[in-house]
């Protein structure tokens, strides 16, 4: 196998770059998210790449809830801050503030728009990140102007 070709293939394809909150109890997270995609219409499902190694994880397979914040090409800031779980601090993710919605996980106040998520399967044992599929059960599109990607940035993932 050519490496060079496969890396350059894989980070073709198109990704967009997502605030995920959890929770657990009291204690909240959230992580840049960029392996996400559409899995079902009938009933609406997401599916999302999740490092297995993340507290998050541990965080999504408790509680099997998860929100998506879609956020807005000029606040790359934001995803950047998150690629590292950052915990509450009073109503807030690391100075982020947040609410949330009707499963209990956390949603950026600053989002353009958010799915509200709870998880239906789990695929593991394949890798360093686990398939999540969660159903939709509440959207909201509050700001309709184009949410950032991966390649609106300098960053790399995947490959």
């Amino acid at each position: 196998m050519d490496l060079e070709a496969k890396k350059k293939l894989l980070r073709w394809i198109p990704c967009g770059l997502y605030v995920v909150g959890v929770k657990s109890g009291n204690e909240v997270h959230a992580f840049t998210g960029s392996w996400f995609s559409q899995a079902s219409m009938k009933p609406p499902c997401i599916m999302l790449g999740v490092r297995t190694d993340a507290r998050s994880y541990e965080m999504i397979k408790q509680t099997k809830v998860l929100a998506v914040s879609y956020i807005r090409k000029e606040n790359a800031k934001t995803i950047e801050h998150f690629f590292k779980p950052v915990k509450r601090d009073e109503n807030r993710l690391g100075g982020y503030s947040f609410f949330t919605g009707k499963t209990g996980a956390p949603i950026l106040e600053e989002a353009i728009g958010y799915l509200d998520c709870e998880v239906k399967s789990i695929a593991e044992g394949f890798g360093d990140h686990a398939c999540v599929i969660a159903e939709v059960i509440d959207a909201q599109l509050k700001e309709d102007t184009p949410p950032i990607i991966l390649s609106d940035t300098p960053w790399k993932y995947g490959g």
